[in-house]
């Protein structure tokens, strides 16, 4: 699921919420949550917690996941924050939760659950992704790039933080080599007609910034 935020200059991007199917199937097994690190640890088995509270938390979990496709965010964050008093360790309800609150306005505690998701979840490019668009809406350019480049360390061609930062790098007019390479490969995967135009303004415009700055640079 996507939805759209939009920068000072009224370039969109989006938000992607955390899918539980998967994550639920290990949760009622009794297993540990896939992609977790050690912080799930204190509740991600059977012998952690109750097996009725986990399989609880997943129902309420996926309750979440509904109400943020259907953008009813207050019900969405009660929802997460009640699935994570069973079982904290559900990194996509921390995720899902973060949507919620950054698209309610509460932005502090938002930026705190993405970074816990990151921390369930150390393989999904999602949370930095959305901690990054949190960034980008607030104006904090630098520190938007900064995060996508987070994100794109964990997938480096995830599109939609390559898109992330193509657009924070254009409003910082930023200029760089892996600037550029970050370009290239969203244009050999984007397929949106929209985001092709930018990319491709985006990859005529680096690359005559990097010509002119080797050509200052090659002077006496």
């Amino acid at each position: 699921m996507t939805d759209a935020g939009v920068t000072n200059s009224g370039r969109m991007v989006s938000w992607r919420r955390a899918g539980l199917a998967i994550v639920l199937l290990g949760v009622l097994a009794g297993g540990v949550v896939p992609g977790a690190g050690c912080a799930s640890r204190r509740a991600s088995t059977r012998e952690a917690m109750p097996q009725r509270d986990v399989q609880r938390a997943a129902e309420l979990a996926a309750q979440g996941e509904r109400a943020i496709d259907q953008r009813r965010w207050r019900e969405a964050i009660d929802l997460n924050r009640r699935a994570l008093a069973l079982h904290d360790g559900l990194g996509a309800a921390w995720h899902n939760l973060g949507i919620a609150l950054m698209e309610s306005q509460e932005n502090l505690e938002a930026a705190a659950c993405f970074q816990r998701a990151a921390e369930l979840a150390p393989t999904d490019p999602r949370p930095y992704e959305n901690l990054a668009l949190l960034h980008m809406r607030a104006g904090w350019h630098e520190d938007a790039l900064r995060l996508y480049e987070m994100s794109l360390e964990r997938s480096p061609n995830y599109l939609g933080s390559l898109r992330g930062a193509v657009l924070a790098a254009r409003e910082l007019n930023v200029s760089t080599d892996p600037g550029l390479d970050r370009v290239k490969r969203a244009i050999l995967i984007e397929k949106d007609p929209s985001w092709r135009a930018i990319l491709d303004r985006e990859q005529v415009r680096i690359a005559q910034d990097l010509v002119e700055q080797r050509r200052r640079e090659s002077r006496p």
